[in-house]
């Protein structure tokens, strides 16, 4: 039987219609009239079954709307909003651009630069003014992977950066992060090969200002470090751009899979007190990828952690500090203190004020060296990082960096690659290849600005 039953909805397809019109007009015009196809009594017929199943067809639709397994597009939207859990929005990707030129200059905010080859454009997100002068280095020397650069009153601070040019070894030349600064007439960077030292060439040093950008369209846009170089709308005396660090890929609006996938987690969050539900609540966050909870159910503060008696931690990856805070404190139990190296002030419904905490995971940043061993059909070193990249998206917070056979195994079958060694570290120039162990509260951090290939 066709229509809602115990079983579901079951829709009258286009023959039964047929064959129910057909019996229906036989019982008014008599049992002895032709309805073939070509007759006009079929004629007729096929004209209103074709109309009626377009009706069940609808009724199905109406159905199947009802329910987050079988709704789509709007109507998904409609149902998840029963809960309070909305569809992600699609971002753009963000990164920090750094700008040099004449001291002084103003860059407006909507300035655009692209990524080189690419042609995907990034803008500024509010005007940056350029400071300090141009200086000349007169050497640049390396003792393993640390670059000294002498520079008379170069006036650049522990954390600065500086853009890097003139060096016929390509790998001292970019923008740099000062590390530290010997004296006014000197300082030092990192480099994550061992390119010939002392560095030949004529080199100047040029202050580098930070512009935060984001893409001109949503979605994952990529700009890889050192990639993003091109000045498309010219500004006077705006003379270089740079990415020091792979940009924050955006993403497109969610997916009607990935919205039923967090709503499932997100009514976790639904109760509180159980860190389930606590999780479940931060991963409904705008903006949050990843989030764990963890207790000290004790009455004695963990030495391991520091975390006090009857506390909860939220590690958080995205979303809003503010909208963190409050979730936190809805979510726990009475009685229960947050605790986290994140701070906020929330008030609960009767304007009382309470402190509430969480973390970030600490970031552990991977230097990367592969030696490849490679014969012709080989379609490049970008191919290998994009596979690196794609294992680090696989990584979750408390993951270890395994590898092999994972990380080897993520571009070990691009064409072309007969060899591979793999030096592997947490700071430049590593030389190891073991396994990277990640505490339980960290997260490994590639960049392409941290990985090294050499062909051989």
């Amino acid at each position: 039987m066709a229509g809602v039953t115990a079983t579901g909805f079951i829709t009258k397809r286009i023959a039964e219609i047929q064959t129910d019109l057909t019996a229906a007009f036989r019982a008014v015009f008599g049992q002895g009239i032709k309805t073939s196809p070509d007759t006009q009594f079929g004629k007729i017929i096929g004209i209103m079954a074709d109309r009626e199943a377009s009706v069940w067809e609808m009724a199905e639709s109406v159905y199947n709307s009802q329910y987050p397994s079988s709704a789509t597009d709007a109507a998904l939207n409609r149902v998840a909003e029963i809960t309070a859990i909305s569809r992600n929005p699609a971002i753009a990707s963000t990164v920090t651009a750094y700008l040099a030129g004449t001291s002084g200059t103003t860059i407006p905010a909507g300035t655009l630069f692209s990524v080189i080859n690419a042609g995907d454009q990034f803008k500024t997100l509010s005007a940056v003014v350029l400071s300090g002068s141009q200086f000349a280095i007169t050497s640049l020397t390396r003792s393993g992977n640390i670059v000294t650069a002498a520079a008379t009153a170069h006036g650049r601070p522990v954390g600065g950066r500086a853009f890097i040019s003139g060096a016929i070894q390509t790998e001292y030349n970019g923008v740099v992060t000062v590390l530290t600064v010997p004296n006014a007439n000197s300082f030092t960077y990192a480099v994550t090969t061992t390119p010939t030292t002392p560095a030949t060439g004529t080199f100047v040093g040029d202050p580098a200002t930070a512009a935060a950008c984001e893409a001109v369209f949503t979605g994952p846009v990529v700009a890889l470090a050192k990639t993003l170089t091109q000045i498309v709308n010219t500004v006077s005396g705006l003379n270089r751009v740079e990415n020091q660090t792979d940009a924050l890929l955006g993403r497109n609006v969610e997916t009607d899979t990935e919205l039923r996938a967090r709503r499932l987690l997100a009514l976790k969050g639904l109760g509180a007190a159980r860190l389930e539900a606590i999780r479940g609540a931060l991963l409904q966050i705008t903006g949050v990828s990843q989030a764990k909870v963890f207790e000290n159910a004790t009455g004695l503060t963990d030495p391991a952690t520091g975390r006090p008696p009857n506390s909860i931690e939220c590690l958080v990856q995205g979303g809003a500090d503010a909208t963190i805070f409050g979730v936190v404190w809805d979510k726990k139990a009475a009685g229960i203190e947050p605790f986290g190296n994140i701070n906020g002030i929330v008030a609960d419904s009767q304007g009382v004020t309470h402190i509430s905490k969480f973390s970030r995971p600490t970031l552990v940043p991977i230097y990367l060296i592969l030696d490849l061993t490679v014969i012709a059909g080989f379609p490049g070193t970008q191919v290998v990082i994009d596979r690196i990249l794609a294992y680090e998206a696989t990584l979750l917070i408390g993951d270890d960096v395994i590898v092999s056979p994972a990380l080897i195994s993520s571009f070990g079958d691009v064409p072309g690659i007969t060899g591979v060694v793999v030096k592997i570290g947490i700071s430049p120039g590593p030389t190891l290849s073991a396994n990277i162990i990640v505490a339980q509260t960290s997260l490994a951090d590639f960049d392409t600005s941290r990985i090294a290939i050499n062909l051989l």
